[in-house]
């Protein structure tokens, strides 16, 4: 942007004495005092004139400002020294610009309205700010007379003045009109104007603009003539244009009276040429730009593009694509990003030369102190640190903040705009969306839709695409056609744009990939709700298409059955083959889907084909939403299918009970343990699994403060990465960012459901302690989808046993008190040994594959020797020590989730007799390691432990709502809660461990 650290320098003035600016109307009256009197608008002349430009000098244009000023004033709006607004509404013409100067001449605050925004948005608006006078453009005669009869307040309603009102011999005849005896630093600090939000999540808000704002705004000039499409009302559009004015640069104004297509684009921006010179700069919106690349690299108007110095979009995200095609074209491509709220704060166009990523936007330098890029909660901590997505905070201090809407941290101002960051180049940011598109999908998975829609929308025949499914089970998609499209049929039109559909798939992850059976083709007369900027208005379109996205899952849900009938082997084959369509690859029938990679998306869309594909005896509404992952595999699939046509499905379904004896016998057989006798070793080496996770980097962190342990070996499943740089991002993330520099980690690529892990036989053999932290977390699986997990524990068992120590290394199991929280009764009190039922776990998969494990130890223990300890670990919050971890909590708990609710609410829930036991991650941590390390004198194998915190109290938060009346005092709102945060726990695992030199002894009975 030039140098953004010096004000422009300003040109002799006719007068010997220099005046100093307070207001913008003290910059039009500098710039017709300069002797060099250079073009500083140009326009075009006819009503629907495209390059016919008609140039205004700075003295031209205080001219007619002065002619507009007096015009209003015969009108009847007269000077005003408080605080008065009038608004506008209407295109951005010459009259348009004239008319907003003009007023502010005349002392008032203008309200600069987006012709798109209805009736009950523009009396939101006025009504905010007491608005007593509406201008507008003729062809809205009707919306501002509803206007002004639904307004509480007098409005009184003007036209914007036309030129034969103001730009007449006489009007020059008379003394310029001057407000007398005013205060020029009062005058500064007055609103000049006002803008307003999009509204695309509810009403539109108006955000102030004074004069030392818009002054501010001066440092980032580019001093450059300009092409502009952007309309005045946007807030970029006016400070361009003003900007523009104050550093005596022609800009070019495309009619607004005239429709944007490829082909008045391209003629305006040829036109606009001064002294020879095109327009170095062309300022515009992504939408346009589109149309600017209609007919490709080679067309007219990426061709014409290419005589400007720089092409700029602002207002909206500019897809990948686009950016590109000017790129590849040798076109100087850059972004500005912004809002309303906080003006520009980002930009791509100062690049140095060779830096091509002009979709990673940078803070200018004095603005970078003020830009906070925040971490969201709940995100993978294995995702490499540039998959990291951020929010864009606007921290106090930044003179273009005109708001705040948080005090965390204090008085600034969160964007909701999402950025992820450059992988190499330092504080460079690449937008993706806003917290308000994301789509959380009914299994709680999220997926951000700019990037899916940005690239179907590159096809010519898609004039937009909206991505559905918020609370649903899989997304689906919108396509509004375009123009171009008319006459085709649906079929004929998505066969056409597929390709493109594909191409945005391969890009994306498997939960937000489209299938074709979600896609619904609108015609090209439907109109999608979109603001003045082009972006989609999200909230509106699942709002007006309510009915249709309904429809859509009603349809998958449906009950309505193919006609195709196949045998047992036919069945298996066409399995495979439609998971392969999917984008599954099953090796053979037997092979598990949760393994191959079939999440519950997959699964709910292979549902939904088999369904629309196959006869099954009209028995589709028998047929369950996880009969995918209830039958393991195509085998087990094709098998449940041909008896569900048959009628007999069920009838000999096995017990879930009997299937949980079965993998305990299938996964209880183990290696004979050799005698060894007397070999002790010189250290402790602890293999560590899921150190990435919340636990595990909990007790990592304590592992390594340990002088007793020499090695710590961190297996991860990593392709795209080193395994340091898996476990360094990782840790990273749970806020550990030294902690991989410790000499003692050896993060290795390992596969613990191989037999041999994979693990190098010479580090097998120095391990003494297993802690087996990992395990899949998913709800929603049968238990037999956890066979991958049940099987690495049967080879960290294995493993154990062949250890050439005199005795086996120890094993520590991190297990969950889900295995016991069916047991029969209320207040029952669950004593820390082997769970005595099976039939007293939660009858979820991840639970009951839980218990399945503990007796696997049990019987590792009992008949092969093992030395095993078992961890029930119940609810974990975060560290409560400081610098230990990110001390937050996972915002999508059980517990934060209850507490959120009480902001809705007003009100906690009464649960009766509720104890929340809860265990912090450094509890835990702690505890996990004092357990694995304590040496005793015993014959006893195989003992367990429950870890909750005995210190029960209300947590501080709860009470202090309580006490100030944030919160009623409400039945239930008393509960006693006990919080096990991961820092003590993991200093408490230390010390059973023997390692910290302390015997502190731990909890030992846990009540339910």
């Amino acid at each position: 942007m030039g140098d953004i650290g010096q004000q422009p320098a300003l040109r002799p003035k006719a007068c010997a004495e220099e005046k100093k600016l307070y207001t913008f109307d003290d910059v039009i009256r500098e710039r017709a005092e300069d002797l060099d009197q250079v073009p500083l608008i140009a326009y075009p002349r006819e009503r629907d004139g495209v390059d016919d430009y008609e140039f205004f000098t700075g003295k031209e244009l205080n001219r007619l400002v002065d002619g507009a000023t007096k015009a209003l004033i015969g009108m009847g709006v007269e000077p005003v020294y408080t605080d008065t607004v009038a608004a506008i509404y209407g295109p951005s013409t010459l009259s348009y610009i004239l008319t907003i100067f003009a007023l502010g001449r005349l002392g008032y605050t203008t309200f600069i309205l987006s012709p798109r925004l209805p009736v009950n948005a523009c009396v939101s608006l006025l009504s905010n700010v007491n608005t007593t006078i509406l201008l507008y453009a003729p062809q809205y005669l009707p919306l501002a007379t509803s206007t002004s009869s639904s307004l509480k307040i007098p409005l009184k309603l003007i036209p914007i003045l036309e030129r034969s009102q103001y730009d007449t011999p006489t009007s020059s005849l008379s003394p310029e009109f001057e407000r007398k005896g005013i205060d020029g630093e009062e005058e500064k600090k007055r609103v000049l104007i006002y803008m307003h939000s999009s509204g695309s999540t509810g009403m539109p808000k108006p955000i102030n603009y004074r004069n030392t704002r818009l002054f501010a705004t001066f440092r980032t000039t580019q001093k450059l003539t300009a092409f502009q499409s952007v309309p005045l009302f946007h807030a970029h559009g006016f400070i361009s244009f003003i900007q523009a004015i104050f550093v005596r640069k022609c800009i070019f104004m495309f009619n607004g009276l005239v429709p944007q297509t490829n082909e008045t684009m391209a003629k305006a921006i040829k036109g606009a040429v001064l002294n020879g010179q095109m327009a170095e700069v062309v300022w515009t919106v992504p939408y346009v730009l589109k149309l600017l690349c209609e007919g490709g690299a080679k067309g007219k108007g990426v061709q014409v593009l290419k005589g400007c110095k720089l092409v700029s979009c602002s207002g909206s995200r500019t897809p990948d694509e686009l950016g590109d095609v000017l790129l590849g074209e040798g076109i100087k491509f850059g972004t500005v990003f912004g809002a309303t709220e906080v003006a520009l704060i980002l930009t791509s166009l100062d690049r140095p030369p060779g830096d091509n990523a002009w979709n990673y936007l940078r803070p200018p330098p004095h603005i970078a102190p003020f830009i906070l890029m925040r971490p969201l909660p709940s995100q993978s901590p294995s995702l490499p640190p540039h998959q990291v997505v951020h929010e864009c905070i606007v921290l106090d201090g930044h003179v273009g903040k005109m708001t705040s809407n948080s005090n965390d941290p204090p008085n600034s101002y969160h964007t909701s705009d999402l950025f992820i960051p450059h992988p190499e180049i330092k504080n460079a940011w690449k937008p993706i969306g806003r917290l308000d598109d994301r789509i959380t999908l009914l299994n709680g998975e999220k997926l951000l839709p700019l990037a899916i829609e940005g690239r179907i929308t590159q096809h010519p025949y898609v004039r937009e695409a909206v991505v559905f499914g918020v609370d649903r089970s899989i997304p689906g998609l919108l396509l509004f056609r375009g123009e171009n499209a008319r006459g085709l049929s649906d079929d004929e039109f998505l066969d056409a744009v597929w390709e493109t559909i594909e191409d945005a798939n391969s890009k994306a992850e498997g939960f937000s990939q489209m299938s074709r059976d979600m896609i619904v083709v609108l015609d090209e007369e439907i109109q999608c709700p979109i603001t003045d900027k082009s972006s989609i208005k999200r909230a509106a379109v699942y709002r007006d298409f309510k009915d249709v996205i309904d429809d859509v899952y009603a349809r998958l849900e449906s009950s309505q059955e193919g006609s195709l009938v196949l045998n047992l082997p036919e069945l298996e084959t066409w399995i495979v083959g439609k998971f392969a369509d999917i984008g599954i690859v099953l090796e053979n029938k037997e092979t598990d889907f949760f393994s191959a990679g079939v999440d519950s998306l997959k699964a709910i869309q292979m549902r939904a084909i088999i369904i629309k594909s196959l006869d099954i005896g009209g028995n589709a509404a028998k047929c369950s939403n996880m009969v995918v992952y209830d039958s393991k595999n195509a085998a087990g699939l094709a098998k449940a299918l041909l008896e569900l046509r048959s009628g007999t499905a069920g009838g000999h379904a096995k017990d879930d009970i009997d299937e949980m004896k079965e993998l305990i016998e299938k996964f209880s057989v183990f290696e004979k343990r050799s005698t060894v006798k007397g070999r002790k070793p010189e250290s402790f080496v602890v293999l560590l699994t899921g150190a990435s996770g919340s636990l595990g980097s909990h007790v990592l962190s304590r592992l390594i403060t340990s002088p007793s342990i020499s090695k710590i070996i961190c297996p991860v499943r990593t392709r795209d990465e080193s395994p340091l740089q898996h476990l360094q991002s990782a840790l990273k993330y749970h806020s550990f960012p030294t902690l991989s520099s410790s000499s003692k980690i050896f993060p290795i690529s390992a596969d613990l459901s191989k037999p041999d892990l994979e693990l190098p036989a010479p580090l097998s053999k120095q391990i003494t302690h297993i802690i087996h932290c990992a395990w899949a977390v998913n709800f929603a699986l049968p238990v037999t989808s956890f066979i991958p997990q049940l099987q690495a524990l049967r080879n960290l068992v294995n493993l154990s046993l062949i250890s050439p120590f005199e005795n086996s290394a120890k094993i520590l199991f991190c297990s969950s008190v889900g295995t016991a929280i069916a047991t029969p009764g209320f207040h029952v009190t669950i004593a820390e040994s082997p769970i005595p039922d099976l039939a007293h776990a939660s009858p979820t998969g991840y639970a009951r594959s839980k218990l399945i494990a503990e007796r696997i130890l049990e019987a590792a223990s009992r008949d092969f020797c093992a030395d095993t300890t078992i961890l029930r670990i119940g609810q974990i919050v975060p560290s409560t020590v400081k610098g230990e971890g990110s001390m937050l909590w996972n915002p999508n708990e059980m517990i934060p989730l209850m507490i959120r609710s009480a902001l809705v609410t007003g009100a906690l829930p009464d649960v009766p007799g509720s104890e929340a036991k809860t265990a912090s991650r450094d509890f835990c941590a702690d505890t996990t390691i004092l357990r694995i390390g304590q040496i005793v004198p015993s014959t006893v194998k195989g003992e367990g432990s429950m870890l909750w915190n005995p210190n029960e109290m209300i947590p501080l938060m709860i009470r202090s709502a309580l006490v100030t009346g944030a919160l009623p005092d409400v039945p239930g709102s008393e509960g006693i809660c006990s919080w096990i945060d991961l820092g003590t726990l993991s200093r408490s695992v230390v010390e059973f461990a023997g390692l910290s030199g302390s015997s502190k002894e731990g909890v030992r009975r846990s009540e339910l």
